[in-house]
């Protein structure tokens, strides 16, 4: 089903398009949501529109609210089967009961696509793959992937971070990154498992959503993006990086082996930064095509024409009100 099929069944149970069209995007990023959400995507003024909906979610049993330790903070998990089935996800991971952590993660997903409501946003593996593949013409080998195995037994999996990608009608791509992690490590991971997407699209935003609890992060962040995709490495400096990362692999535990020498523990000093790190995790499971984003300059000549974009979305709201009286939500 596309997104419009989506909408139209959901509205089909008693609701306008507009609140249709929240829904369904709440249903297929986030399951859960806040009211104040509901009145940013549909650009109106928090108020009674914004309760009555929300009301007649709880009441139709479409969705449970969650009492927060705010007095007038709720949490709302949208999680009626008869509602997922109708957009074709009766199945989804969703509906299940989450933890106060994962709510939240998931509110600041729904936060960044709510910025665009505008854009179509894509949230399973599947649709993303179709979309970038088929309409956009981007090759599978370039898409966002995890692998287990080797030859045979090799197995892919595509979007393992599970973080929408939103497209424009102008065919510019919004990539979603939501800090959960003060060190970053898996942002760099994420970081170059996306970078053969972002080179490949004719036009892309990266948009990180800073959560208020790391109020200094959102810079370290794109700092982060330039040193991970956008400093190319020399060629020399690549082919000691190729004979360190095959060597580490030869020898998981240096200390107990005998035949390393000087040009090894050097090269392990040289390329100990975090930028390295993520990069010897890519390299393991991809080989030598991780080294591409290392040696290409596409990245830096895209932001520098304007058709590459590295935004910070801050996040003002402050979470810790929504902690629940239980829990669970």
């Amino acid at each position: 089903m596309i997104f419009d099929e989506r909408v139209h069944a959901v509205a089909k149970k008693g609701f306008t398009e507009r609140q249709a069209r929240f829904l369904t995007t709440v249903m297929l990023h986030a399951g859960v949501c806040v009211p104040r959400q509901y009145a940013r995507f549909c650009g109106i003024v928090y108020g009674a529109k914004t309760r009555k909906f929300f009301d007649k979610l709880v009441r139709l049993r479409h969705a449970s609210m969650y009492d927060c330790r705010h007095n007038r903070a709720r949490i709302y998990h949208v999680n009626q089967r008869a509602l997922y089935a109708a957009i074709g996800e009766a199945g989804s991971r969703l509906r299940k009961p989450v933890t106060l952590n994962h709510a939240i993660r998931r509110l600041m997903v729904l936060d960044a696509i709510v910025e665009d409501p505008d854009l179509v946003w894509l949230g399973t593996a599947e649709e993303k793959s179709t979309h970038l593949t088929t309409l956009l013409r981007i090759e599978p080998a370039d898409l966002p992937h995890i692998s287990t195995g080797e030859g045979d037994a090799r197995t892919v999996r595509y979007f393992p971070d599970r973080l929408p990608i939103g497209i424009h009608p102008a065919g510019r791509g919004v990539v979603v990154y939501v800090v959960t992690d003060p060190w970053l490590d898996e942002f760099r991971l994420f970081l170059l498992r996306h970078a053969a997407l972002l080179r490949a699209l004719p036009a892309w935003t990266l948009r990180i959503v800073v959560p208020p609890h790391f109020p200094d992060i959102g810079q370290r962040a794109k700092q982060v993006v330039w040193n991970q995709l956008m400093t190319p490495l020399k060629t020399d400096i690549l082919d000691e990086l190729r004979w360190y990362f095959e060597q580490a692999r030869a020898h998981p535990a240096p200390s107990r082996s005998q035949d390393l020498d000087e040009r090894f523990y050097r090269a392990r000093n040289a390329f100990s930064e975090p930028r390295f790190k993520a990069l010897y995790r890519v390299w393991k499971e991809d080989g030598d095509t991780a080294f591409t984003a290392c040696r290409s300059h596409a990245l830096d000549e895209a932001v520098t024409a304007g058709v590459g974009r590295v935004e910070t979305l801050e996040l003002g709201h402050r979470y810790g009100h929504l902690s629940p009286l239980v829990a669970v939500a």
